[in-house]
């Protein structure tokens, strides 16, 4: 019997050429040929004729006459003969989950002290924290924003309750945060530089610092439309107030 062979063609590439892939014929036992092509194989044997263009058969699947081929069956099974055509649908590469980026400790240990001093002596900047927290659309931007935070169940489910994001803003939690939940240090700092409208600490001069209640500032071009205009202006937290 002379070699069987499928035409494949890209599904997504309709008008391109397509290409000849050659099918081994198997031998029975009792001398006579045999065409049983298992899917799962014939899909190596695509990647292995176009590796440029496919080189994963984990990310392809078959389609003949509009039906999409299961890879424990064979060809036969679903009319495929010598000559006949294969659309070829090809997958996404999967994307990796995005690593949370390292926590600078120096850094973030002088963030959670002036957060934490923010949170227990101020009433209105407290609630101006739970309130962009309680916010859906604020915290979806915090989980765009901060890389790792949404593969971190811990943290968001600190971040949606008082009680936990109140604990967990302790500056003696942040040894153990750093290197468990970075995601969730990156996250807590980012929300103190959210609802103080500045990447930097309060100023140390006695002059209050001032933000429109309706423009909270997040760094990367967030703007968080999380307060009402009836909210009073942020409280003034000194530099020496927070160590």
């Amino acid at each position: 019997m002379s070699e069987l062979h499928i035409c494949v063609q890209l599904a997504d590439q309709p008008l391109s050429p397509k290409s000849i892939v050659h099918l081994p014929v198997h031998s029975t036992g009792d001398g006579d040929s045999s065409c049983g092509h298992r899917v799962s194989v014939v899909k190596q044997l695509i990647t292995a004729t176009l590796p440029e263009s496919l080189p994963d058969p984990e990310l392809i699947d078959l389609v003949h006459c509009g039906r999409r081929l299961r890879d424990d069956q064979t060809l036969e099974f679903y009319g495929v003969q010598s000559g006949s055509t294969v659309h070829i649908l090809r997958r996404a590469w999967p994307e990796p989950p995005p690593r949370p980026e390292p926590v600078d400790k120096i850094a973030a240990s002088r963030e959670f002290r002036a957060l934490h001093t923010a949170l227990h002596t101020s009433s209105t900047y407290r609630d101006a924290v739970f309130k962009l927290l309680g916010s859906r659309e604020s915290l979806e931007q915090i989980v765009v924003a901060t890389p790792g935070l949404s593969s971190d169940p811990v943290a968001m489910g600190v971040l949606q309750d008082k009680d936990l994001f109140t604990v967990f803003t302790d500056p003696s939690m942040l040894d153990t945060l750093g290197s468990s939940h970075p995601a969730l240090v990156n996250a807590i700092i980012l929300i103190l530089h959210s609802v103080t409208g500045s990447s930097s600490l309060p100023p140390t001069d006695g002059a209050a610092h001032t933000v429109p209640p309706a423009t909270l500032h997040m760094p990367g071009g967030f703007l968080f439309d999380g307060l009402s205009d009836e909210e009073d202006e942020y409280p003034q937290v000194r530099q020496a107030d927070m160590y």
